[in-house]
């Protein structure tokens, strides 16, 4: 009776544990990557989004990369549609970031990016990263208090959509 409540403990330990990873698995798309559906057509949500970030002191658009292009020019003309990703900066806050050994390795997220692209249904939809989840991940550090600012900045360029970041 001992050794069977024992093997039914670790049974259901490890079969919680797959499950939590699971969920874990599942949630972490959504958790981690924003997508917001805009009733704008995609032209206008790249020019409402470009015009927001230059008038948003202190940012700066850097780049627009127009990823269908690239695709169809390398990709022997292979279309997936609609796809700009807009490249943006703020000079002061990267200075803050990049000014310490320890938070340098937040260039590989510099410039910011937001994607713009039409699905298959011919709906608009921004795509970004929860700044708001990474912050929490890195509560109580240097880049953490940056990127705060950061996630109110992106949240004022993204008012017209009415966008806030959340967890989940």
């Amino acid at each position: 009776m001992k050794r069977g409540l024992i093997a039914g403990l670790i049974l259901g330990l490890a079969f919680g544990v797959f499950l939590a990873g699971f969920f874990m698995k599942e949630a972490s798309m959504s958790m981690l990557f924003k997508e917001i559906p805009v009733n704008y057509s995609f032209d206008k949500t790249v020019n409402l989004l470009v015009n927001r970030i230059n008038s948003q002191k202190g940012w700066h658009v850097t780049n627009i990369v127009n990823q269908e292009a690239v695709i169809k020019k390398y990709l022997n003309n292979k279309d997936v549609g609609k796809v700009k990703i807009i490249k943006f900066c703020n000079a002061k806050y990267a200075s803050e970031m990049l000014s310490n050994d320890e938070d340098r390795v937040m260039a590989v997220k510099m410039p910011l990016s937001i994607a713009v692209y039409e699905k298959s249904d011919g709906k608009v939809v921004i795509g970004l990263m929860n700044g708001y989840l990474l912050a929490r991940m890195m509560s109580g550090t240097h880049r953490a208090k940056i990127m705060e600012r950061i996630v109110k900045d992106m949240e004022s360029i993204l008012g017209f959509v009415h966008f806030r970041y959340t967890i989940f």
